[in-house]
């Protein structure tokens, strides 16, 4: 991986009862140190992890197995919940939201409410890599990335706009202004693509990327790129990556929260679902999922909320490509 930027940034276990209530996937142990993989969110994640093995296959970076990944998911035309082509804001225009760690060096990119380019993570590569910036917002983000090179093109499609014309003739207000979510959570389900990746020289990297909440007020940014929200890795550790009602995890950073867990010893799954717990315990209704690898393939996801759509994550090493569903999957 190119370098043009800053350099090197210098528990015990939780009794079962207080990890109850969210519903956890049980972890993988692999007992050693082992690469490469890739784990991406989602029922797009085994078509996404396809995409990036050729690059770990070949020897290649987990920085660029991870672009690839999230570049698949951002481009599928019929991908309402990340990319271009779906969820509009209150005045019909879609936004990106993306964010790139990158473990070796502790390093952060990221984009929020990008306008008119596709590739968000691949923008979010470019703060991280080309700037001593780590969070670049709004249309001066697409000036940034036209100034990188990217193509500024719409980012609305027929679906996306007939689900902003049909919303909008109804003349409602958008939901964000309704109350907090105490009583229950009204938003519809959230599909951010998460990916983790470890190469064979054993490097780590994790990223997010999404098209955010649906009619929400225009500037609004979620949790994707939100350091320890969206997503997070530390190279001695791991990576967790999170899905769900993003106004309401950022202000617990729950991926943050999970990989610091697994550092003291927490498997990925109980780490996950503490992480949710703390969310719960302050009494909010809201849906959200986490999926966390340990730097040694362990990996684990909780969710809560989602109980009758189901949350999953994929795995792709060497052994193939195993999706792995945290709740029990839909019939």
């Amino acid at each position: 991986m190119a370098t043009t930027r800053r350099g090197f940034i210098g528990g015990a276990a939780v009794a079962a009862s207080v990890v109850a209530s969210p519903s956890i996937a049980a972890p993988r142990a692999s007992g050693k140190v082992r690469g490469p993989f890739v784990l991406t969110t989602w029922d797009f994640g085994p078509g996404a992890n396809e995409a990036a093995w050729p690059v770990l296959a070949a020897g290649g970076s987990s920085i660029d197995a991870v672009e690839h990944s999230i570049n698949h998911v951002e481009l599928l035309p019929d991908e309402y919940w990340v990319g271009y082509g779906g969820v509009p804001n209150e005045v019909g225009e879609t936004t990106l939201d993306a964010t790139i760690f990158w473990g070796p060096r502790h390093d952060f990119g990221g984009v929020g409410c990008l306008k008119r380019v596709k590739k968000a993570i691949s923008v979010a590569r470019k703060v991280m890599e080309e700037t001593q910036h780590s969070l670049i917002v709004g249309d001066d983000a697409t000036r940034f990335a036209v100034r990188m090179g990217f193509e500024e093109t719409s980012l609305t499609n027929l679906r996306s706009q007939e689900a902003w014309e049909k919303w909008a003739a109804k003349g409602e207000r958008t939901d964000a202004f309704l109350p907090e979510p105490f009583a229950e959570d009204h938003l519809p389900g959230h599909d951010t693509v998460g990916s983790i990746s470890v190469d064979a020289a054993g490097n780590l990297c994790v990223g997010c990327s999404t098209n955010g909440r649906e009619f929400k007020i225009p500037g609004r940014v979620g949790d994707s790129p939100i350091p320890g929200a969206g997503a997070y890795g530390d190279q001695a550790v791991g990576g967790a990556v999170a899905t769900g009602n993003g106004d309401v995890m950022m202000r617990f950073l729950p991926t943050y929260h999970t990989v610091e867990l697994m550092r003291q010893g927490m498997p990925p799954d109980i780490a996950a679902a503490t992480a949710l717990k703390r969310i719960t315990d302050k009494g909010y209704k809201f849906g959200g999922g986490i999926a966390a690898i340990a730097i040694d393939g362990t990996h684990g996801g909780a969710q809560v909320g989602w109980d009758d759509a189901g949350f999953s994550y994929s795995v792709r090493s060497a052994s193939g490509n195993e999706q792995i569903w945290v709740s029990p999957k839909p019939a």
